[in-house]
């Protein structure tokens, strides 16, 4: 396919899912499965050539109804966007094929339409070409997961409703931020606005205080400690159907607008301070608040590790690991906006700056999608034993190993990614990004990944661990002594055991895509503005 006909198809992919999301809401409950699956499916095929087009080293981009920006608005597709495009296009099909064969997993029929206007959403966000559409898709993918979570019951509303709060606030200081920065650049479009500040230092004011209202904003949104309060009822208490979508595509689209930013908006002077004679309050500026969200990833990292090991539950435990492993992706500001190698310098790794600023990024994003694959496997089973056992508190599930081997294999290869371990892809982004660390000379880098490395492994294996332990008397299906489990499911019939399966294949896809880790960040690398 020609780039110009994958181009034609961006706009495809929000309007197929949200189509969908329209025919789910009016049809009968028993129709919504088969038809979100569809519209699911269709979506993620579209995606293929558009993510292979940009593999190939073409930015994609399409203008709506043929105007050109500022005046029309822009649909593309950068090595940012295929990626992530490629995350919902894996994760989706196989969270809402797990949903169809689950009884009671998605807390009722509202589920498919909201699944679907929610990864609509998150498209939109990742394709946009201009901030304020990009504004506007991120409050249709917070209203969407917001009744998501509320899906999960009365003991789900008042998460819902402390998430809305939460999601709003953030919305509101994004909406603040891209008005700023409208009002000194005179444009919506990313790129514009981005060359803008390159040339006026004039702007430069108005582009930090725009930066730090959006990065506080998005922080709210991708949960980023200590704004993580909303993370752990929200992810916890929504259907075992919600929690994969909330993890693995939610946080992301908050996060890949404040990477938008970061890097095409008010990075841009900074990086090319040489070229540009970019201030100096702008480059202390932007360093400074890139030096105070990678510490908050580090406190993310360090408290969010040791929360999960003290949690008791599975899935709030899981939540926890989210907390943390959000911690990851704010690292690499540091080194994108304030590495210790001048512009023709060389790394100690032998890259060149450009080299070590796309190498950070992508370690980084990496990171986020290995974990969107992992987590939304781990969440997945996570919940199918709770929706076995009536519980997810560690102790009930002692021994489910013996009964349920291939849920427990899946949340081991799982772990075995949101741990980094050698293989996965989560492991190849934490090399890529500690290695670029140290050729801009930001050593710390490599202590944090192994310090996090090390608390991962250990709450991962502290949720493991009771599911692969028995005593000799255990049959893995007793309830402890003065438990009870009035929401436990009697043995499980095929449609249970074939969900089993896409746990399965998400642990295979944590370990498999660790293979292609290169591609991956060469994919990545493609459309970035040095």
């Amino acid at each position: 396919m020609t780039p110009a006909a994958a181009a034609a198809l961006l706009p495809a992919l929000v309007l197929v899912p949200l189509a969908g999301a329209a025919v789910t809401g009016v049809l009968p409950a028993r129709a919504r499965p088969a038809v979100a699956l569809v519209a699911a499916v269709v979506t993620a095929l579209l995606t293929v050539p558009v993510v292979a087009a940009v593999a190939g080293g073409t930015v994609l981009e399409t203008h709506l109804g043929g105007f050109a920006p500022p005046l029309g608005i822009a649909v593309r597709a950068d090595g940012l966007s295929a990626a992530f495009l490629a995350l919902g296009a894996v994760v989706v099909p196989l969270v809402l094929a797990s949903a169809a064969l689950l009884r009671d997993a998605t807390g009722g029929p509202a589920f498919w339409p909201l699944a679907l206007g929610t990864w609509s959403g998150v498209t939109a966000v990742v394709v946009s070409g201009d901030l304020f559409h990009s504004y506007v898709a991120l409050e249709l993918v917070s209203l969407c997961a917001v009744a998501l979570v509320a899906l999960g019951g009365p003991e789900a509303w008042s998460a819902a409703l402390r998430y809305l709060v939460v999601a709003v606030t953030g919305s509101l200081l994004a909406l603040v931020a891209v008005g700023v920065l409208v009002s000194v650049t005179g444009t919506l479009d990313v790129l514009q606005a981005g060359r803008a500040v390159l040339d006026d230092a004039g702007t430069h004011p108005a582009a930090v205080l725009a930066l730090a209202l959006a990065s506080l904003g998005l922080a709210l949104k991708t949960a980023l400690f200590p704004l993580h309060g909303w993370l752990i009822p929200a992810h916890s208490s929504a259907p075992t159907a919600v929690s994969p979508l909330l993890s693995a595509l939610v946080i992301k689209a908050s996060l890949f607008v404040l990477l938008r930013l970061w890097v095409w908006v008010a990075g841009l002077p900074v990086v090319f301070s040489a070229e540009s004679a970019a201030s100096a309050a702008l480059a202390d500026g932007v360093a400074a608040l890139a030096w105070v969200l990678a510490g908050l990833g580090v406190l993310a990292l360090v408290l969010g590790g040791i929360a999960a090991l003290r949690a008791d539950r599975l899935k709030p435990l899981v939540a926890y690991s989210t907390v943390a492993q959000v911690g990851y992706w704010t690292l690499m500001l540091p080194v994108l906006v304030a590495p210790g190698i001048g512009p023709d310098a060389v790394g100690l790794t032998g890259d060149s700056r450009a080299d070590v600023l796309s190498g950070a990024l992508a370690g980084g994003v990496l990171l986020a999608l290995g974990h969107g694959v992992a987590k939304a496997g781990l969440f997945l089973a996570a919940g199918q034993l709770k929706q076995e056992r009536g519980t997810d508190l560690l102790r009930d599930l002692h021994g489910a190993a013996r009964k349920r081997p291939l849920l427990v294999l899946s949340m081991a290869l799982c772990a075995v990614g949101l741990a980094g371990m050698p293989l996965s892809l989560g492991f190849s982004g934490k090399v890529l990004l500690a290695a670029e660390g140290v050729a801009a000379q930001h050593y710390w880098l490599l202590a944090v990944v192994l310090v996090s490395t090390l608390l991962s492994a250990a709450y991962l294996v502290r949720a493991l661990g009771p599911l692969l332990l028995v005593s000799p008397d255990d049959d893995g299906d007793t309830p402890a002594p003065g438990v009870a489990r009035p929401g436990a499911r009697p043995a499980p019939g095929g449609r249970v055991r074939a969900a089993e399966l896409v746990p399965g294949l998400l642990g295979t896809l944590t370990i498999a895509t660790g293979f292609a880790g290169a591609w991956a960040a060469g994919l990545v690398e493609v459309g970035l503005p040095w």
